[in-house]
């Protein structure tokens, strides 16, 4: 069962946001195993939440663990107001 992986962070202003998004954009097209990816960004805001879904629990716990994950992390966290918030997610989506 596919699992979703919602990081969700919150930037200190508007140009600080745009790079945010500029760093996740870069940072999934080096994920392998990653099905799909959405950014969303608050409108009127700068909240900013990287949506990931992978074909298994395991993945995605491979993946927040990965050095990958932890130099997006660190690359943004001067950018950010507190920490990323992560949430993890059974997809039901493609179930009936």
């Amino acid at each position: 069962m596919t699992c979703t992986e919602l990081l969700i962070c919150e930037a200190a202003d508007d140009d600080l946001a745009k790079e945010v998004i500029a760093k996740m954009q870069d940072h999934v097209r080096y994920i392998t195993g990653l099905i799909r990816y959405s950014i969303l960004i608050e409108e009127g805001g700068r909240m900013v939440i990287l949506v990931t879904d992978w074909p298994n629990r395991q993945d995605c716990l491979t993946y927040h663990s990965s050095k990958a994950y932890r130099e997006l992390a660190a690359a943004t966290q001067h950018m950010l107001i507190g920490s990323y918030v992560v949430k993890l997610f059974t997809n039901r989506t493609d179930t009936a």
